[in-house]
């Protein structure tokens, strides 16, 4: 029997939104929030983010937590990338700005760095790392392009969601709901990626 999937983030908005992805594989993968497993065990501590790559710091994730209890984990490492600001705020979008800003104060910051500026190109990157107790990982990455709103709009989704324009849907991420904004997000798209890759998830999850 395979043993349940650890959700490893404490980041509430992004645990229930890998938690419906993975969901999403007919009920082959048990899902355990990493607050769950904390609540029944013990308080555990936040692994360190200081790598360079999006890839590096989601495998350090997810084997962090795979190691510290014992159970395969699913972490995930994302970021906002705008092409005028030389792809700031990459591997630092939770960060940006320093620790005193919030989520609006970080998008507020992004809007005021691009003030006159033409180009609005920006895009999000989601890396899914799976990881076994024992380190071995695996790895999924999904991309989602769109523009730098002129102006925070919406009050859905988390992080940079109410200034990220979607084209395609005509509204920021914010503006759209749970249920479409995991259709179409960076997040969902490495999601996909990682439903189709099942097959060999189920062989990695083997003991």
């Amino acid at each position: 029997m395979t043993p349940a999937l650890l959700i490893a983030t404490k980041n509430r908005p992004k645990a229930e939104e890998l938690a419906a992805l993975a969901g999403a594989a007919g009920g082959l993968l048990a899902t355990l929030a990493l607050t769950e497993w904390e609540a029944a065990h013990h308080r555990l501590a936040e692994p360190e983010e200081g790598a360079d790559s999006f890839e590096a710091n989601a495998r350090a994730k997810a084997r962090f937590y795979a190691r510290a209890t014992g159970l395969p984990a699913l972490a995930d490492d994302s970021g906002l990338s705008v092409e005028a600001l030389g792809g700031a705020p990459g591997v630092l979008s939770a960060r940006y700005g320093g620790p005193e800003l919030d989520d609006r104060g970080r998008s507020e910051l992004i809007l005021a760095n691009l003030a006159g500026s033409e180009d609005r190109r920006a895009f999000f990157t989601s890396v899914l790392a799976l990881a076994r107790p024992d380190g071995r990982s695996l790895l999924w990455t999904g991309r989602l392009d769109g523009l730098i709103a002129d102006e925070i709009s919406g009050a859905g989704g988390f992080g940079y969601d109410p200034i990220f324009f979607h084209p395609e849907s005509g509204c920021t991420l914010a503006q759209l709901t749970a249920s479409q904004k995991n259709q179409i997000s960076h997040r969902a798209r490495s999601a996909q990626a990682f439903l189709a890759d099942l097959s060999r998830i189920r062989d990695f999850l083997a003991p």
